[in-house]
């Protein structure tokens, strides 16, 4: 087999694999969404005949459905990309780097969810300081917290409807599992063995969950203010070097030279890679630093 029909062949498989890959993850991103709106119309219908039986009290949490208009611009513009290469080697690699970033994508959506919860959990820590100050009552202080709507919103309800159930803490607590976050974990405990807390240790706790708050918020719009000249930059740089290699692959000149034969067709491959790997890696080190907590 020559080097040639060896790179013929290789190109079609990753062409192949790359297409695959590619609808994959519309017919699942499509899959989601009309999953998610079937439910939000069956389980509403339900609910509200449930409410109007009696059955139950109040309207389960729902996160809502909108459209994610970044990955489906990603979704249609990756595969119009490694058209316009066409090239059977270029053409597997637009579709591969484009999954990349889908996943990159569905990444940041998670750490941005993330942070949200670790906020709305520092609100909780703060509130629930202050009316605890004035009701010796778990319960009255988590039925009184005012937060948007979210998972910590419903957790808290959970939380309080367990308590208003006569279920022991350590059982109404278990709501808390699976949310991320430090204060997230000791409002959890805090709660569990309020039971067994006296006076003065649960005064203790909330001071000690309260500080934990304060610098959690304190950090992170530090960290916030540092990184946001870091994030410019890099936005910056990036812009260029895809400019830079959308003028290679789509100008004549340039892409004639790139792809003369196998030597300069490994060059740009590896150029290629090495700038998308250093993205990636410098995005993640930004956003690890952005969302992350300090222990």
């Amino acid at each position: 087999m020559t080097p040639f029909r060896f790179l013929i062949d290789a190109g079609a498989v990753f062409l192949a694999s790359g297409v695959f890959l590619t609808f994959y993850n519309l017919l699942v991103t499509g899959t989601e969404v009309i999953v998610r709106a079937w439910r939000k119309t069956f389980i509403s219908w339900a609910g509200r005949r449930l409410r109007d039986m009696g059955v139950i009290q109040e309207k389960p949490y729902q996160a809502q459905i909108e459209l994610d208009w970044k990955r489906l611009i990603l979704l249609i513009t990756i595969p119009v990309m490694a058209l316009a290469v066409h090239d059977f080697m270029l053409s597997p690699l637009v579709l591969l780097i484009g999954l990349v970033i889908l996943i990159w994508v569905d990444f940041q959506k998670r750490q941005i969810e993330r942070a949200h919860i670790n906020e709305d959990a520092e609100v909780v820590a703060l509130q629930i300081r202050s009316l605890m100050s004035v009701d010796r009552s778990i319960l009255n202080a988590l039925t009184r917290v005012e937060l948007p709507t979210g998972m910590m919103k419903h957790a808290i309800d959970q939380v309080a409807s367990r308590l208003r159930m006569h279920q022991p803490p350590e059982q109404a607590a278990q709501a808390f599992k699976g949310l991320p976050g430090n204060v997230t974990a000791r409002l959890s405990a805090l709660i569990a063995h309020s039971a067994q807390l006296t006076d003065e240790t649960q005064d203790g706790l909330l001071i000690s969950l309260e500080q934990e708050a304060h610098r959690q918020k304190l950090l992170r719009s530090k960290t916030h203010q540092t990184l946001s000249l870091v994030r410019g930059t890099i936005r910056l740089l990036q812009g260029v070097v895809a400019g830079a290699i959308l003028f290679v692959v789509l100008s004549p000149a340039w892409r004639e030279f790139f792809l003369q034969d196998v030597s300069h067709r490994v060059l740009l491959t590896v150029l290629i890679c090495a700038a998308a790997l250093a993205s990636l890696y410098f995005e993640y080190e930004v956003y690890q630093l952005s969302y992350g907590e300090v222990a």
